[in-house]
């Protein structure tokens, strides 16, 4: 049985979330998945299964400040191959004698890579693979591969439909119907509006913004977007705008926060980015809740300096019950759309992204083609 080294550095667990063996999975989402899939039993492939006829020594490397709290079990039952990265040198020394290298939204330095010996084999969970120094390994030798998430792809649709659901008064018109409204103005209703006529703004152009930004060329948008890093390859795909961050408050209408969360992004927009917003914009987040000053989003609705909310994540969750954004639900459902951080559509995507991704790492040490290279 040939003994190979698997280092993966992941922060938030998604890259091992749907490699868990049934028996690993709590009572509640087993049921979940077999109502689901009535076959969920024969479809959920554990890592020991996928990896049998190999001997794997995982390196799990997190940070002990930004790992996600919510997959709590996850790392509690992972507990003996977690390894806290405290520096860079930590995955430095780790990857010297390592076979494959996994990655989640992580950025790997060059001469970090170059202390690996023996990698054969790099993959980076998700398509936005900018962290994964690619020339480098080219040189070196080192395939590389980036997996597609159905997670971040199921979040774009969710996104859409906030965003349609909001501009098309959807919920109002439910209650006009309801109620017989339409009986003196039928073909007609104040507030809808044309999507082609507005401007789209994404607060980062990774692996959720891109396919919204997909949707929005079909709608002919006008679309900007704001990175820490420029991308002018995609600007020309997407037919795309690059403005600065302040720009980007002022002239969106609809305005998508798809930023990742860290130390740098926490609380990143407050209310001096609120305030620049125009009076009926659209402000969605279903990125992270802690990257925006939640009570100031709650005063920018409730004075309307901003037009409208649609929100999938939150500052604390579950939402507590008597959160002020409830109340807002409650009392402006014309304005404001919260739903509980369910457009992930888990726990199937978990199993799908993660089964992809380690069958291909399966792939690549067979010596079979992997699916997913980076170009």
């Amino acid at each position: 049985m040939e003994r190979i080294k698997i280092v993966v550095w992941d922060n938030i667990g998604n890259t091992l979330l749907g490699v868990r063996s049934w028996d690993e999975w709590d009572e509640h989402t087993q049921n979940q998945l077999l109502r689901e899939v009535p076959d969920a039993r024969d479809r959920v492939h554990g890592f020991r299964d996928i990896f049998a006829d190999y001997e794997v020594d995982l390196v799990w490397l997190y940070s002990e400040e930004r790992y996600q709290p919510g997959f709590i079990r996850l790392f509690e039952n992972n507990g003996t191959m977690l390894r806290p990265m405290r520096s860079i040198e930590d995955l430095r020394e780790e990857i010297v004698d390592a076979d494959v290298l996994v990655l989640h939204k992580e950025r790997v330095p060059e001469h970090v890579l170059r202390a690996a010996q023996r990698l054969r084999f790099i993959v980076h969970l998700g398509q936005d693979y900018r962290g994964v120094p690619v020339e480098t390994a080219r040189e070196m030798g080192i395939p590389a591969a980036a997996i597609p998430l159905v997670n971040y792809l199921v979040v774009a649709e969710h996104a859409w439909a906030m965003i349609l659901s909001q501009l098309k008064q959807l919920p109002a018109l439910r209650e006009h119907m309801n109620r017989r409204g339409y009986v003196d103005s039928w073909g007609r209703f104040p507030g809808i509006s044309a999507v082609r006529d507005l401007k789209l703004g994404f607060l980062g152009f990774g692996e959720i913004a891109r396919p919204m930004a997909r949707v929005a060329r079909a709608f002919e948008m006008d679309v900007r977007y704001w990175d820490i890093v420029r991308f002018p390859d995609l600007e020309a795909e997407y037919g795309i705008q690059f403005v600065e961050w302040d720009e980007m408050f002022r002239q969106s209408d609809v305005l998508s926060v798809q930023l990742a969360l860290n130390e740098h992004t926490r609380g990143i927009i407050g209310e001096r980015e609120l305030s620049l917003m125009k009076p009926t914009s659209l402000f969605v987040n279903t990125a992270r809740g802690r990257l925006i000053d939640q009570p100031a989003l709650v005063r920018a609705i409730e004075n309307g300096t901003i037009g409208s909310a649609a929100l999938e994540v939150f500052d604390e969750e579950p939402l507590p019950e008597d959160d002020p954004l409830l109340d807002l639900h409650a009392r402006f459902p014309d304005r404001v759309t919260l739903t509980p951080h369910c457009g992930s559509l888990a726990p199937w995507t978990w199993v799908r992204d993660s089964q992809e991704l380690w069958y291909d790492v399966l792939r690549a040490l067979r010596g079979e083609p992997a699916r997913h290279l980076v170009d």
